[in-house]
């Protein structure tokens, strides 16, 4: 189990290397370079030439580069152009209600889109399969503004029972003090993903009820209940771990669109304020700290496979 966690972190920070190393050379071709980047329109030859020799930006671009690198692991990712403030604080304090929105969002697709799953699998080519498969479908191909947008206009606009926006002076677990004006948020970023995962629980349920020991545990009379229970739904979740793993960058990026949305005062607001007033550092920086929640997420995802499938430890042993 060490070995595949080691083995899994140096991915992740293989992954992390390339994404600011990435960030590094896109700060360079801006006309200017980082000089620009970081002082915007108070960038003139003279403030840029002494930003340059302040910053070693005036040595070889491996100094350069290692020097950044330091800089991000130290979280220094530079000061807002707009805002006067340093990054990393305006990050720290949106980063939290992104955190709370993606994983409460991922339990409820969790327990939305399993039992789905599973009860389409049991009643295979019925039609409530069809029905529950069409929906599904439309879920699943349905960008999340136009399910935001939606959810908006009826239950919101028309029906007035939800508010458009969340309070602009929330706290982090407002989700849970004040859960009424997050409802709309979550049950958009949840509906992004219930659409496929279900399908993908229900193929691999399909795929285990043709196995020979539920065929076995069926033969011995046991209630299809329990051989649901006991027998299936362990091993047919084992591929819905690696989807959730793998399908985190799309719920990251959904849920940076489902803030702006509704206006919930996270990364995704943070991003698109920054990007639509030119503040680059804070773009980076938004960018550089989405990756490393991503690579951590993947991890654990991963983690709870190995966790789940001890074949999965005993081959990286192997290895």
């Amino acid at each position: 189990m060490l070995s595949y966690l080691t083995k899994r972190i140096y991915q992740g920070f293989f992954v992390l290397l390339i994404v600011v190393t990435l960030t590094f050379i896109l700060e360079h071709f801006v006309p200017g370079g980082p000089a620009v980047v970081a002082l915007g329109n108070r960038a003139n030859p003279r403030t840029i030439r002494q930003f340059n020799i302040d910053n070693g930006l005036d040595k070889s671009l491996i100094y350069q580069w290692w020097n950044y690198l330091l800089q991000i692991a130290r979280l220094h990712l530079g000061n807002s152009i707009t805002q006067s403030a340093p990054v990393w604080y305006l990050i720290k304090s949106a980063l939290g209600h992104t955190l709370v929105l993606v994983n409460v969002s991922l339990i409820i697709q969790f327990f939305l889109a399993i039992p789905l799953g599973i009860f389409q699998a049991q009643r295979r080519n019925t039609k409530i399969d069809y029905f529950a498969t069409l929906i599904t479908f439309i879920l699943y191909a349905t960008p999340v503004f136009l399910i935001g947008e939606t959810l908006i206009s009826v239950f919101a606009i028309k029906l007035h029972i939800f508010p458009v926006t969340v309070a602009t002076d929330t706290g982090v677990f407002s989700l849970f003090t004040s859960p009424r004006q997050y409802i709309l948020p979550v049950l958009t970023l949840s509906l992004l993903g219930v659409g496929g995962l279900s399908r993908f629980q229900r193929s691999s349920m399909l795929d285990t009820l043709t196995q020979d020991y539920i065929k076995t545990a069926r033969a011995k009379g046991l209630p299809e209940k329990l051989v649901i229970r006991r027998h299936a739904l362990r091993n047919s979740m084992l591929p819905i771990v690696t989807i959730i793993g793998l399908s985190l960058p799309a719920v990251v990026g959904g849920a940076l669109i489902t803030e702006t949305l509704f206006d919930i005062p996270g990364m995704g607001l943070l991003t698109l304020r920054a990007a639509t007033s030119q503040d680059m550092p804070t773009v980076v920086g938004t960018t550089i700290i989405a990756t490393v929640v991503t690579v951590l997420g993947s991890i654990v995802a991963d983690l709870l496979y190995a966790v789940a499938d001890p074949r999965i430890r005993i081959g990286s042993k192997g290895h």
